[in-house]
């Protein structure tokens, strides 16, 4: 079964569209696996995924890591691994074939780096083995504007990055893309070109993003981090957002 597909079918089965972000911060005080383990039991029956990036790829090893996607997998939530990869085709082959043997579903790329040679050979990789492929549009902080709102010339034509972007997540026939949801505006506007290529939106509370806004606009999966894991009560936040979003 396809990413989108497995996605689709965890988020059903747990009734959420939350992907949660374990973007733990290192603390001596707490080793950094319990404590990411911990919450992922806490969380379980309320979120449908779990997104880490490089808070824990970078002090975490290779089976530290694979104890995390394991855990998340024994509960039926799928893994995305959040590098913004952006490099050769050689380098990004390596790099997705290390994720894929720890065990995560998907990687998030940057789009900017181009197909041929780039990120062709690793989409294609990715979807002979189920895995996905998930490519940023518009991130969700204020400075995402001077990148991602660029005017730039296709076909002789001025349009927006993130216009361009649209475009090569359509062609390239990637799994999913990262729309933040403090632009709900946008999101109903890549929604409306992009049909049925699943909107995963960061940015919901901490960074001024109103989850229910998002999800009307079109957003399918919104990936929380600090509302959840910085809680006092990790599970009651997990399940509070979850219940005001499905």
């Amino acid at each position: 079964m396809a990413f989108p597909e497995r996605m689709r079918k965890a988020s059903f089965e747990k009734s959420s569209r939350i992907v949660l972000g374990l973007d733990l911060k290192p603390d001596q005080s707490e080793n950094l696996l319990r404590k990411a383990l911990k919450i992922i039991d806490e969380v379980k029956d309320d979120v449908c995924g779990i997104k880490v990036n490089l808070h824990l790829i970078i002090p975490l090893g290779f089976r530290e890591l694979k104890a995390i996607v394991d855990r998340a997998h024994d509960f039926g939530l799928l893994s995305i691994a959040d590098l913004k990869l952006n490099d050769i085709s050689s380098t990004n082959i390596i790099a997705t074939d290390i994720l894929w043997g720890i065990g995560f579903d998907a990687v998030i790329c940057n789009p900017f780096v181009g197909f041929e040679e780039a990120l062709g050979p690793c989409i294609e990789n990715a979807h002979l083995i189920g895995k996905g492929v998930i490519t940023l549009t518009y991130m969700s902080h204020r400075g995402a504007v001077e990148g991602y709102g660029l005017d730039v010339l296709m076909e002789g034509k001025p349009i927006k990055m993130y216009d361009l972007f649209i475009e090569r997540a359509i062609k390239w026939n990637v799994d999913g893309l990262i729309v933040g949801a403090t632009n709900p505006a946008l999101i109903k506007y890549v929604k409306g070109r992009v049909k049925t290529i699943p909107i995963f939106s960061p940015g919901v509370f901490v960074q001024g993003g109103d989850p229910k806004e998002a999800v009307r606009a079109g957003s399918d999966y919104l990936i929380v981090a600090r509302a959840i894991i910085e809680s006092n009560d990790v599970k009651k936040s997990a399940k509070e957002i979850k219940n005001i979003t499905w």
